[in-house]
């Protein structure tokens, strides 16, 4: 056997890093040993776990591990080109990604319309297929890994059963049915696109049947605006089962999320008139399922003088006996559903830089493990208070960081750091966090884009909890995806400089 690690506690000489890598769970090697799965590039996989300071004996030497994991790529795959509209406005491309059950492929919906079947070992295309005339919003497996279903943001916003093999129809839902169309935007209007219909929400219950959020947010003359929004089970065959509200209301579900038998969808509105009654506008409604009962609702006064209302986006969890909430404002809300009773927490609330309010807002939140996790964004002034579109004189002192916080919101650790975070995957064995780290606006830094990955397990500082920096050559978008073997999948986006030069490339990159 090439390969033989042994554990020993005496201290020996170390050899050098040219050849063999730590990552999480295992060594990467550069030629075949017993034992190892082959990777792309003339690499091989050896799965075995270790701890920083392990003696790991190799070939007559010994290697010493590290007191971090390391990162390897195992492929890219590129998207296509979105140059134009990163040189216009700078904003990253939406993306959609999701590995099968089994961990063997990884689909990908992108900006352009497509969804791919990736083999997620090697990145060779399966199946490769042009859904929308704009964009595939949302991308999930069924349980088995038998049917794959992508949703659209586009005229028709169709959500697809498809065959993951050949990416054939099965059946198809047309949710501009429920919540109406709109005309396709013109080709120079970079956000046209999000006054289409779209899916946004795609989650895959138990038992097989899907949770569909439908919302139309689109512009009618004359500065006014209008909203339909319904979420929807569909069953496995595309029969649509229940629906809340019976009827579109004029409100926005966005981003709805399912834990045991509840769901969770933050509750907004951007259309003109007068709010609709009986529902909770800037909070958050809980249904039952599977028939999309309401159980519970949750709605908080607007953090003034600096907001008028309050905001909910993709900072919500829930299960069986609690509801966890982030704000835009950086408040983190858990409410206990049994009782009624609500914890609050400031994490990222204004403070004053000389006469200018600065905030860190909550976009992302989990409960893991009976714990809270919350991600702070970078600092911005809060709208009203000053023009949002000036850079913050100072950054906020909790900005860029990760909250893990207790079942009364008392900080666990916390971990801060050079990166801009963005957004948060729970890994599917739920002791694993990653953490995106995307565009930056404050310097031209290129070392800080990735992922971060952290054991959300044991003791310690939160230096102590993060066990990698996957480094890649652009900023990530804030969805990412992960398997219990240790893989980490990232959409990579295009950036420009001051100067509008466009650097990067749109890319999916899989990492170990």
């Amino acid at each position: 056997m090439l390969l033989l690690l042994l554990l020993a506690a005496c201290a020996v000489p170390q050899l050098p890093r040219s050849g063999p890598t730590f990552v999480r769970g295992g060594v990467v090697l550069d030629r075949p040993s017993e034992g190892a799965r082959a990777l792309p590039d003339h690499q091989w996989l050896l799965d075995h776990p270790w701890s920083p300071g392990d003696s790991v004996q190799l070939d007559g030497g010994t290697l010493v591990a590290p007191e971090r994991a390391e990162c390897v790529p195992l492929f890219h795959r590129d998207l296509g080109t979105v140059d134009r509209r990163v040189a216009a406005d700078g904003a990253a491309p939406d993306t959609a990604l999701a590995f099968s059950p089994d961990g063997r492929w990884l689909a990908v919906g992108t900006y352009l319309g497509d969804v791919l079947v990736l083999d997620a070992w090697s990145g060779t295309v399966r199946a490769r297929r042009r859904l929308a005339e704009t964009m595939v919003k949302q991308v999930a497996w069924a349980p088995d890994g038998a049917t794959l279903y992508a949703a659209e943001q586009s005229p028709d916003a169709y959500v697809h059963a498809l065959d993951p093999v050949t990416l054939a129809s099965r059946w198809t839902v047309r949710l501009a049915d429920r919540v109406g169309t709109s005309a396709p935007p013109p080709a120079d209007d970079l956000y046209g696109v999000y006054t289409l219909p779209a899916a946004y929400g795609l989650d895959v219950l138990p038992d097989g049947s899907l949770l569909v959020a439908a919302v139309h947010a689109w512009d009618v003359g004359d500065g006014k605006r209008r909203n339909a929004s319904q979420i929807l089970r569909i069953e496995p065959d595309g029969a649509v089962r229940a629906a809340w509200p019976a009827q579109p209301a004029s409100i926005t579900l966005m981003h709805p999320r399912v834990g045991g038998d509840r769901v969770a969808v933050p509750v907004g509105r951007s259309a003109t008139g007068p709010e609709p009654a009986g529902l909770p506008v800037g909070g958050v409604q809980v249904l039952s399922l599977p028939d999309l009962r309401p159980v519970a609702a949750e709605t908080y006064d607007p953090l003034k003088p600096w907001y008028s209302e309050v905001f909910v986006w993709e900072a919500v969890d829930v299960d069986a006996q609690t509801l966890l909430v982030g704000t835009e404002d950086g408040r983190l809300f858990r409410h206990d559903l049994a009782t009624g009773q609500r914890v609050e927490r400031d994490l990222g609330t204004p403070v004053l830089a000389g006469d200018v309010p600065v905030a860190a807002n909550i976009g992302h939140a989990a409960l893991v493990n009976e714990q809270a996790v919350a991600i702070t964004a970078a600092s911005s002034i809060p709208w009203g208070a000053a023009d949002p579109a000036l850079r913050p004189p100072a950054p906020h002192p909790e900005q860029n960081a990760v909250h893990v916080l207790d079942d009364h919101l008392r900080p666990v650790w916390t971990w801060r750091g050079p990166q801009v975070l963005q957004g948060l995957t729970v890994g599917p064995e739920g002791h694993t966090l990653v953490v995106g780290a995307g565009r930056r606006t404050s310097d031209d830094r290129r070392d800080l884009f990735g992922a971060l990955v952290f054991d959300l397990d044991g003791s310690g500082s939160g230096e102590d909890h993060l066990r990698a920096f996957c480094a890649t050559a652009g900023p990530a978008f804030f969805r990412q995806a992960a398997t219990a073997d240790g893989r980490v999948a990232v959409v990579e986006v295009p950036w420009a400089d001051p100067s509008g030069t466009v650097h990067g490339a749109y890319r999916v990159t899989v990492l170990r």
